[in-house]
């Protein structure tokens, strides 16, 4: 696991413990939900699709006002609508957090 991961797995297992959630769970959680964003926007946030936005280095707040704008239905996209809103903000925010470091692949 490069620094970056792991970082962001030690943030949100510490969230997740100072909340009282199981840090295997919250860490196959954060597992899963990184892996659904990179199946489409790529391991580093850059891809070779037009119609995909490339995440690599965009700024982290922009990213979670954008999601959070897809989950008020105030942006529109076939996709992204559906996956915003199964997110919570703290989720928005890792997500965001991990494209805006632009991680190198392992």
């Amino acid at each position: 696991m490069s620094v970056l991961n792991n970082k962001l797995a030690a943030l949100v297992v510490l969230s997740a413990s100072v909340l009282g959630f199981s840090s295997q769970a919250v860490a196959e959680n954060y597992k899963q939900l990184l892996n659904m964003c990179i199946a489409c926007h790529g391991v580093d946030g850059s891809n070779k699709f037009d119609s995909i936005p490339n995440l690599k280095g965009q700024n982290a707040a922009y990213m979670v006002g954008q999601l959070k704008n897809f989950k008020a239905d105030k942006r529109q996209d076939k996709t992204m609508s559906k996956v915003a809103k199964l997110l919570t903000e703290e989720q928005m925010q890792a997500m965001a957090d991990y494209f805006n470091t632009g991680k190198e692949q392992d």
